[in-house]
């Protein structure tokens, strides 16, 4: 079963101005191991932006203080693998059009 781990504070924003709140969560997976991953939450609709799994590590608790550490320039690579492919721009215009607040 899925576990919401951490909401960050500070909302992501993307090249056009779009605000996400970002969540990671966390599952558990055979051979007593868990894996963590990152939601994008636009706030204008709600849509949903899911990474696969970003990390695996031999708890929640590790799954947790892994969060702890991401930062800006983190978020966008993980917001890039999240898109559809068809929703974003192509190359590094993508990458050098995001920013966080």
């Amino acid at each position: 079963m899925e576990q919401l781990l951490q909401t960050f504070e500070t909302p992501f924003i993307d090249g056009s101005g779009e605000a996400y709140d970002i969540h990671v969560y966390g599952r558990s997976r055979p051979a007593d191991t868990w894996q963590g991953w990152i939601v994008f939450t636009r706030r204008r609709d709600g849509r949903r932006f899911t990474t696969d799994a970003e990390t695996t590590q031999p708890s929640v608790e590790d799954v947790a203080y892994w969060a702890t550490g991401l930062e800006p320039a983190y978020f966008e690579g993980a917001f890039q693998r999240a898109r559809p492919q068809e929703d974003t721009a192509s190359g590094h215009e993508a990458a050098a059009e995001l920013r966080t607040v």
